[in-house]
């Protein structure tokens, strides 16, 4: 009980993180988010680039895939112009991942003061931007010592295991505690908080990684309830882009997960992160030509 209390604590304060980083980025974000998609949507490799950045800045791929649903149902940008911003933030969301892999924990107290010095002044937004980024991995410390106990439980590494054997198992583990969490940046960072305790390999991680990133299209989907016909149509494709990602992947997935673990064999958690980008980027070269497909197929799901 005490071992799922202090998960729980992390697991809030890396979500505290999320939410300043976003905050602050709200003071620029709506209208000059909108207003940066919009001028970059005209072409669809830009459009892609909008959504990298905007996702990278806010450290929520879900909160610029709400954004679009948003710009879709206001008829500001249309589905072609929406689903390159969509694909764009499956890979601006691995950027927390490919961080937490570089450890540089040690500077986190420094970056806390100077974003509290920073946000005293004139600099407010700059501020909590660090503080905000100072919690994420101060979420991620307190992660990896409260998951340290389950190495000792044996029901715990018997479902670890197991995934191994059963990869179906684990994306199904990834979607329900995505969906639950809503957001894929904490799950993944739990993931290699496990692998940081010793607890998880990459073998499997990559099922739980490709899971999660179906999981993460609850909050799209939830937010495109009322919204008109192409906000909903703009969260199908949406959850389109992740299933048939995952599908692709998924026949290859141990030579996948050998491919990650020989470019860092030594780096369990480098290895998690290089498999969530990776994966995203890879799904977005596949998938890019046929981004009308996906508009038709959803124009025909929801009429």
């Amino acid at each position: 009980m005490f071992v799922i209390f202090s998960i729980l604590i992390g697991v809030i304060i890396f979500f505290v993180g999320i939410f300043i980083i976003t905050n602050s980025m709200s003071k620029l974000s709506n209208n000059h988010f909108k207003n940066f998609i919009m001028k970059l949507t005209k072409n669809p490799l830009l459009g892609a680039l909008a959504g990298i950045i905007v996702t990278t800045l806010t450290q929520s791929s879900s909160t610029t895939s709400i954004l679009v649903v948003s710009l879709v149902n206001s008829r500001i940008i249309n589905l072609y112009q929406a689903v390159p911003v969509i694909m764009g933030a499956n890979i601006g969301t691995t950027f927390t991942a490919q961080l937490i892999s570089f450890d540089f924990f040690f500077l986190i107290p420094y970056i806390l003061i100077l974003g509290t010095i920073l946000f005293f002044l004139r600099f407010k937004n700059i501020g909590k931007f660090l503080i905000g980024f100072s919690f994420l991995f101060l979420g991620i410390k307190f992660m990896v010592y409260s998951l340290k106990p389950l190495k000792d439980l044996m029901s715990f590494k018997s479902l670890i295991l197991s995934i191994e054997n059963n990869s179906l198992k684990g994306v199904f583990i990834g979607i329900i505690t995505t969906a639950i969490m809503q957001s894929s940046s904490t799950s993944v960072a739990i993931i290699q908080s496990l692998a940081i305790g010793g607890l998880i390999n990459i073998y499997q991680a990559v099922p739980i990684i490709m899971g999660q990133n179906i999981g993460t299209c609850v909050t799209t989907l939830l937010s495109s309830i009322a919204t008109d016909k192409n906000g909903k149509r703009t969260a199908i494709i949406h959850l389109f882009f992740n299933i048939i990602g995952t599908l692709i992947f998924y026949p290859f997935i141990n030579l996948f997960s050998y491919f990650i673990y020989k470019l860092t064999p030594f780096d369990p958690v480098r290895q998690i992160a290089n498999a969530h980008s990776l994966f995203n980027i890879i799904n977005v070269i596949l998938l890019f030509p046929f981004i009308n497909l996906m508009v038709f197929i959803s124009k025909k799901v929801v009429r």
